[in-house]
């Protein structure tokens, strides 16, 4: 969270101003979804709608969605849900469900009347597509000159520089976590220390089980016991 937001939760700004951020133009919102733990609730922004619900079966929505107020990384929305006011702001930040471990590419804070909801939006998947350099294997640096890679792809296949030969696979991402899957590779012979380390990522490959979007802008793929299996960079 940055420091002007946290500045904003913490003396409680958010609350009274809600009811001066009411603005009569409609939106033009992207579709995307937050949702927050203890308690379980969720938001759902699309071109038309802001919808809310929670576990309780608390639900309601604001039709059309307003106007946000942006500022640098933060973007708020503000309404009123029938005599409550309503206020949704999102910060382009990471943020980690504490629940899933899945990192998100918002910090979102909901207030409903003198409610505060604290969660995560947007989807998991913008931060894992694109061309990834693949810096160390089980904690060992590639060797140098390897150009050992991996790209996710928005359709769920994924490919690469597996260290002497291209892979291609797909890979599957969930509310549980990340999984690869690798379908196959070229069969071209390298040196042995580039085939050895190629069967080392193509296995390692098959151990994650999900990942985190770093501070520094690089992905950690972790494995089911909480070790990192590969680190990348774009």
């Amino acid at each position: 969270m940055t420091n002007g937001l946290h500045h904003f939760f913490r003396t409680g700004a958010l609350l009274a101003v809600a009811p001066l951020m009411l603005l009569g133009g409609v939106a033009e919102a992207a579709n995307w979804t937050a949702r927050g733990n203890e308690p379980g609730w969720q938001v759902q922004i699309s071109d038309t709608a802001i919808t809310f619900s929670s576990m309780e079966g608390e639900t309601f929505s604001l039709e059309p969605v307003p106007e946000p107020v942006r500022a640098e990384d933060i973007e708020v929305y503000s309404g009123m849900a029938g005599d409550k006011t309503f206020t949704l702001v999102a910060v382009d930040k990471i943020c980690t469900d504490n629940m899933s471990g899945m990192p998100h590419p918002k910090a979102v804070v909901v207030a409903i009347g003198d409610r505060a909801l604290v969660g995560c939006g947007g989807d998991p998947l913008s931060l894992l597509v694109g061309e990834w350099q693949v810096e160390e294997i089980s904690g060992k640096p590639v060797i140098a000159g390897s150009e050992t890679s991996i790209s996710f792809d928005l359709d769920g296949s994924m490919h690469g520089n597996a260290s002497c030969n291209r892979f291609f696979g797909g890979f599957s991402l969930s509310g549980e976590g990340l999984t690869l899957s690798p379908g196959g590779a070229t069969m071209m012979a390298c040196l042995d220390g580039l085939m050895e380390q190629e069967q080392t990522f193509l296995a390692a490959l098959e151990e994650v089980s999900r990942f985190e979007s770093l501070p520094n802008g690089g992905l950690r793929l972790v494995g089911a016991t909480g070790n990192t299996v590969l680190s990348l960079r774009q």
